[in-house]
């Protein structure tokens, strides 16, 4: 049995969207590996932590530690800190991470396919790392009203700017919306008018699946949304995620508003409007990127490791 730690990290500002990602691999590698996770303290991570019964531990810095294969999702790592890991664990296996350190594997779903670089990698998007629910609903045929009818409204566990409350504001009474809140702003639902609100789901596949349009981030929701076929319009909570809506524009799966502060509302009336054709061309072109067996992709690599 392999000692496997994993580091991840989680805030009211980054969100919960890395460590939910490392816990559906947890649950995968579970039944033959000895996994113990370090994230730092913040309790909605703990939280869902203990909801999925694994051991962690609450750190203010992340350090090495001893282990046969040592995951991180950190996304930002010093050379030094890869280093010092070198030294205590066999196989080192990162994601997302900008800092061009060496490692054993490196992972990241939002780097061009082709992108080359000096160690072994698993780019582009059919290593999106998404529930195993996502696989099933993805071969599900959608089919979509002569204009939109239901809205679907879901900006992470946190939405530390407050998009929902600003957004809301400019949606007609007439959709039929729905509201997600999760870990750390289950007191948002007031000053939400008649949205319907609901909390911490559990199967975001169907609930994507059953809204006609979804505005989101450009983090996990937005690939989970174009799993699924379901049109995004995309407000960005940090500013990488921008190329990721920016992709998912660029082969038209979704329409990118831009920043959180800066979101571009003027567009609003020309979204509203949109009609079943155009609905149909974006979904087609999310499930043409992302057929939801990223999670088994991933897996079956990291057991090979």
């Amino acid at each position: 049995m392999a000692k496997i730690n994993i580091f991840c990290k989680a805030s009211f500002t980054y969100g919960m969207g890395h460590l939910i990602r490392q816990i559906r691999i947890a649950n995968e590698i579970r039944d033959h590996n000895n996994i113990f996770f370090y994230i730092p303290d913040f309790p909605a991570a703990a939280n869902i932590l203990k909801q999925h019964g694994f051991s962690f531990s609450t750190v203010e810095s992340f350090s090495p530690a001893n282990a046969d294969i040592t995951i991180l999702d950190i996304q930002d790592t010093t050379a030094i800190f890869i280093q010092e890991l070198k030294q205590q664990s066999k196989k080192i296996i990162s994601f997302e991470d900008q800092s061009k350190n060496h490692v054993d594997l490196l992972i990241d779903c939002n780097k061009n396919a082709d992108e080359k670089a000096d160690m072994k990698t698993l780019f582009g998007l059919p290593y999106a790392v998404l529930a195993p629910e996502f696989e099933q609903l993805h071969s599900e045929k959608r089919k979509f009203p002569k204009q939109i009818q239901s809205l679907l409204i879901t900006f992470g566990g946190t939405d530390p700017h407050d998009i929902t409350l600003d957004l809301v504001k400019h949606i007609p009474d007439h959709f039929k919306t729905t509201i997600v809140t999760g870990f750390h702003n289950q007191n948002a639902s007031q000053g939400l008018g008649n949205a319907h609100v609901v909390q911490n789901v559990q199967d975001m596949a169907r609930i994507l699946a059953d809204h006609d349009a979804v505005f989101c981030s450009g983090g996990v929701t937005l690939h989970e949304a174009m799993c699924v076929g379901t049109p995004a319009f995309v407000i960005n909570q940090v500013e990488h995620q921008e190329d990721k809506a920016k992709a998912a524009e660029s082969v038209g799966a979704a329409i990118n508003l831009g920043q959180s502060k800066s979101w571009d509302k003027n567009r609003l009336p020309e979204i509203f409007k949109l009609e079943n054709e155009s609905l149909e061309t974006m979904s087609a072109a999310g499930k043409k990127c992302i057929d939801g067996k990223g999670l088994k992709r991933v897996v079956k690599a990291i057991i090979s490791v």
